[in-house]
């Protein structure tokens, strides 16, 4: 099977380009599409090839890297091209492109993933700023809004990894709950190695940019500072801004390591007793899903996605949304269990998520939507607009 994968930016370490899930099923095709890869010359899995059209994309916001990169690959590619029929799939890929509409001419199945509603950080935003930062926020996601609505209305199967988020887009474009599937993010067990009784040289670890709203710095700071007044060790990874780094720096026994290599991640959840996270919406939560995967508890709010993935494993795991002071007093507790207890609980943690959450079950789902487009071939469908 070959399939032609169509995402804005490529970014490597980021779970959302779904690289590790592609590597899991060697015998398919990946051929990726993009306007830039991060960073360059990153290794690639053996059945994944890149063609990067090296673009300037400009801001993500008000749609401008998304039109200019969708009017970029039909420039190259038109949907008359003989490149498209190199393809039995089409996988756009959180595109917000709606130029991308055209491809359903292409005479190849199209499926549209979106990892998560760009409503929700919206939302989000809008709540976490003032009156005036708010009309902007509204603005930024003006077309962006209207364009995932609209590929959702115009493209014949979309792909979420949640039932949150399957629902959510029901509920807001109004199209069939039957014409989404759910492939949920899948953890790789061989990589995310169970860490045992190794002891950690951190106590809590936090993962990912947080320069959006929607992953809750402010929150996370209340955390760090509470947590650092009782000499507890704290591991900062990820993009920071500069006002937040500054603001890092006063919080005693905290590590700031910023962007690091996918190895490198692996290693620093490892060395970490718990992982936490203040992201006020969550798609699915795959560092969650990684953590529990090394024997390591995953404290997070209740935002998104996150009862719906945490719940069934542990449900002291899940933190009341934006409630610091509960997910100080969650990690707290865990570090005061006995290294026994800590441990017996971090086998359950890892059995159950790989589980539940396998990389190859994970994988397992994609193939099987990719085959059923293939069975129903690619359908007409009239462009309804939300």
């Amino acid at each position: 099977m070959r399939v032609c994968v169509l995402t804005t930016v490529l970014d490597v370490f980021k779970g959302g380009n779904h690289l590790p899930l592609f590597a899991a099923l060697p015998d398919v095709q990946f051929t990726v599409v993009t306007g830039r890869i991060l960073p360059e010359g990153a290794a690639l899995p053996a059945n994944v090839r890149v063609i990067d059209l090296k673009l300037k994309l400009g801001s993500y916001y008000f749609g401008f890297a998304d039109w200019r990169f969708a009017r970029a690959v039909l420039r190259t590619y038109p949907v008359s091209h003989p490149f498209w029929k190199e393809f039995d799939i089409l996988h756009l890929n959180q595109v917000l492109g709606s130029q991308f509409a055209v491809l359903r001419k292409a005479g190849v199945p199209v499926l549209y993933a979106i990892h998560h509603p760009v409503t929700a950080d919206r939302e989000v935003a809008i709540a976490e700023t003032s009156s005036c930062e708010r009309i902007l926020w509204r603005l930024k996601y003006f077309f962006l809004v209207h364009r995932q609505r609209r590929l959702c209305h115009s493209l014949p199967h979309v792909m979420t990894v949640s039932h949150t988020v399957r629902d959510r887009l029901v509920r807001e474009c109004g199209i069939p709950s039957e014409k989404i599937s759910v492939v949920p993010n899948g953890v790789d067990g061989e990589r995310f190695g169970f860490a045992g009784d190794q002891t950690p040289d951190f106590d809590v670890v936090a993962v990912g940019s947080f320069l959006h709203p929607r992953k809750g710095f402010r929150y996370l700071l209340e955390t760090y500072s509470a947590l650092a007044k009782e000499g507890i060790r704290i591991a900062d990874v990820g993009k920071r801004s500069h006002e937040q780094r500054a603001m890092l720096r006063g919080i005693p026994g905290l590590t700031a390591f910023e962007t690091v290599s996918d190895v490198k991640i692996v290693s620093i959840i490892q060395r970490s007793a718990t992982l936490l996270s203040t992201s006020l919406y969550e798609g699915f939560g795959l560092s969650l899903i990684e953590a529990l995967a090394c024997g390591r508890p995953a404290f997070a709010f209740d935002a998104g996605a996150v009862k719906e993935v945490l719940s069934p494993i542990d449900p002291s795991l899940v933190v009341p949304l934006r409630d610091s002071a509960a997910l100080v007093r969650r990690v707290r507790e865990f570090l005061a269990f006995a290294p026994e207890e800590r441990l017996k609980r971090g086998n359950r943690y890892r059995e159950e998520v790989l589980q539940r959450y396998s990389l190859r079950a994970s994988a397992d789902a994609l193939r099987a939507v990719y085959e059923r487009l293939c069975s129903r071939g690619s359908p007409v469908v009239s462009e309804v607009e939300p």
